[in-house]
């Protein structure tokens, strides 16, 4: 990542914490909608395409030249997928965001189809009008609690980086376990408190998942923060890739949330045939 920094591409998004505490489940769901779609809406002209924080490991993935300045990003994809396997395969992408991860997959994993689902209009729109060459990829917009799909449609599942913007995590497992196919496989990837995350943990187990692995991938996360922010304030990486990458301070601030309080993990579950044919 040797680019010249740019201007900081500015733009403008209340803070939703209140209205997020006072919300039900569904109005959880809704309050999140309506900020990501305010949000993206001024992103058009923008060099966004990813929202996570990132990942890196300490054996590094092959890229592309055009790809290593959104290594961190691409390499917490990778490191959700694991050793899935998706090549051939129809693959969801539930809460895919502005479609980096997406465009990365179906032309690294070669998936047959890979549909990337998210819930804010704005970002599906602009993601249908930025990757519309990518023959086996396409965008539509859909609620993870309540996922517009017939039952069995997918080989794989994914989802990084957003579960804990949902209003009730066990629907969503519910209904992810309803689209996947028998012997399909789900992997996700996010943060919470470490309390939360122990409860996460006993939601898949109880789910009917039969879990392949629950790892602690923070170290990795905290170093992608950390690359960022160092860049950033030694003029070395554009700033304008990071929607949150502006106010070193602020990175600063979540890095020691990882350090004090937050944890952030990866697992690759499979689908029980046999707790789905009892249900």
């Amino acid at each position: 990542m040797e680019s010249k920094p740019q201007g900081k591409f500015t733009f403008e998004c209340e803070d939703i914490t209140p209205a997020l505490r006072d919300s039900s489940s569904a109005g959880r769901n809704q309050v999140w909608k309506n900020w990501y779609d305010k949000l993206i809406s001024q992103l058009g002209n923008s060099e966004y395409r990813f929202f996570n924080y990132g990942y890196l490991g300490q054996e590094k993935i092959e890229l592309d030249p055009a790809e290593q300045d959104k290594r961190n990003f691409i390499e917490l994809y990778q490191r959700t997928l694991g050793d899935t396997d998706l090549t051939g395969k129809d693959v969801l992408d539930v809460s895919s965001g502005l479609g980096g991860g997406a465009l990365w997959i179906s032309r690294r994993h070669r998936p047959a189809s890979l549909v990337a689902m998210d819930l804010s209009t704005e970002a599906v729109n602009l993601c249908n009008e930025w990757y519309s060459d990518q023959r086996n990829l396409r965008f539509v917009v859909g609620d993870s609690e309540s996922l517009p799909f017939p039952d069995s449609s997918f080989d794989v599942i994914y989802n990084v980086e957003s579960a804990h913007c949902y209003g009730n995590f066990g629907a969503f497992l519910e209904e992810a376990q309803r689209v996947l196919r028998p012997d399909g496989v789900f992997c996700w990837s996010d943060f919470q408190s470490r309390s939360e995350m122990a409860d996460i943990k006993s939601q898949f187990m109880d789910s009917g998942f039969t879990t392949v692995s629950f790892q602690d991938i923070t170290e990795g996360v905290i170093r992608s923060l950390e690359f960022v922010r160092n860049g950033i304030s030694e003029g070395t990486l554009d700033s304008n890739l990071f929607i949150w990458g502006g106010d070193t301070d602020s990175i600063q601030d979540v890095i020691e949330e990882f350090g004090d309080w937050r944890s952030y993990h990866c697992c690759q579950i499979s689908m029980d045939s046999s707790a789905r044919s009892s249900r």
